[in-house]
């Protein structure tokens, strides 16, 4: 009884049966590694958010030099420099401190990594 070997045994017909799933495999992985840039990028996005919203909670009010006309210029201050609002999700927005929306930047970049 001569043994018969199957499609599937034989090696020089195997790269033609794995090529679809090699392809599909290759832009799945492309995929996947530009899922992954996006979330580093938005990690570093929230880092850097978190950065500036720092600057802001130390002070309620920003001094500043206003135009009031095409020759003078007036000392001001800026007042509620330190409200912040916030996407929280599902399309609402909050109003809170920069201190806390800095707080929530951060809370977020870790969820990133």
């Amino acid at each position: 009884m001569a043994s018969q070997k199957s499609s599937y045994e034989d090696p020089s017909t195997a790269p033609e049966i794995f090529s679809a799933y090699a392809v599909q495999l290759q832009s799945g992985i492309e995929e996947l590694r530009q899922e992954i840039e996006r979330i580093n990028s938005s990690e570093r996005n929230y880092v850097a958010l978190q950065d500036t919203l720092e600057t802001y909670s130390h002070a309620l009010t920003r001094e500043a030099i206003v135009r009031i006309g095409p020759r003078a210029l007036v000392k001001a201050q800026v007042v509620h420099t330190n409200e912040i609002y916030t996407a929280v999700g599902d399309g609402y927005i909050i109003q809170q401190s920069a201190y806390h929306a800095s707080q929530m930047a951060g809370r977020r970049a870790e969820c990133m990594n």
